[in-house]
C-alpha cells in the first residue's frame, strides 16, 4: 500500500474458501485496516483503496496453482458476504465453510454471462464507428448492469452460489470486465482527441 497503514488482518475468501470453487474462481485476498485511522472522510479513504487496488491488480500477475489472486482492502467494519472466511494472520476460520451440497445453476449463470459479453462486443462496434460519445453511455450503463446483477446475487438467499455472482465470475476469469475497462479508457481518449 502507498500509505503507512497497520493491517489488522489478511483473510482469504470467496469460492476457494469454500467448497464451491470451479475454474472460474480465484483467490480474493482481503487486507483489512480500519479506514478511520486514516482519514475521518472514509469515502474518501474507500475511494483512495479502491483505486490502489487496481492498479496493483492491474501490474500484477500473480496465480497460486492457475488462480489469478485479486487484493481486497475491506475496512474493519465491513460486512462480507462470504461461507468461507479464513484469517491468515490469526490462522483460523472467521467463518467455516459447511460442506453441504450445493447446487449451482451453472447455465443460467452462462446465460448471463453470455449475454453481457454480447453487448460488450456490441459496445466495440460503435467505438469502432467512430462513436465514442455513445460507447462511453452504453458502457457505464453496463457497468452499472453489472454492478446491480452481482449485488442482487450476493443479497439473494443462494448469496455468493447465486447465478448472478457466477456470472460476474464467468466475465472476470473471462477477462471480460478488464475488456470492457479497457474500451471505457479507449473510448474516452477518442472523445477528448482533436484530429484537425
Amino acid at each position: 500500500l502507498d500509505i503507512p497503514v497497520e493491517v489488522i488482518d489478511i483473510r482469504l475468501t470467496g469460492s476457494l474458501a469454500n467448497y464451491n470453487w470451479s475454474k472460474y474462481s480465484d483467490v480474493d485476498l482481503h487486507l483489512v485496516v480500519d479506514f478511520e485511522k486514516i482519514d475521518n472522510d472514509v469515502e474518501m479513504v474507500k475511494s483512495f483503496f479502491d483505486l490502489a487496488r487496481m492498479r496493483w491488480n492491474d501490474l500484477h500477475d500473480i496465480k497460486i496453482y492457475g488462480y489469478e489472486v485479486e487484493i481486497y482492502v475491506e475496512d474493519v467494519g465491513d460486512v462480507h458476504h462470504s461461507s468461507g472466511i479464513y484469517s491468515l494472520t490469526d490462522q483460523q476460520w472467521v467463518v467455516e465453510p459447511d460442506p453441504e451440497s450445493v447446487d449451482i445453476d451453472f447455465v443460467l449463470a452462462r446465460k448471463k454471462s453470455d449475454d453481457i459479453a454480447t453487448q460488450i462486443n456490441l459496445i466495440n462496434h460503435i467505438i469502432e464507428d467512430d462513436k465514442p460519445k455513445a460507447a462511453l453511455q452504453s458502457i457505464e450503463r453496463l457497468k452499472a448492469k453489472i454492478r446491480r446483477m452481482r449485488k442482487v446475487g450476493l443479497n439473494s438467499p443462494e448469496a455468493e452460489f447465486s447465478p448472478e455472482n457466477i456470472a460476474f465470475k464467468i466475465l472476470r476469469r473471462e477477462e471480460l470486465l478488464q475488456k470492457l475497462s479497457d474500451m471505457k479508457y479507449h473510448a474516452y481518449d477518442k472523445l477528448m482527441s482533436i484530429n484537425q
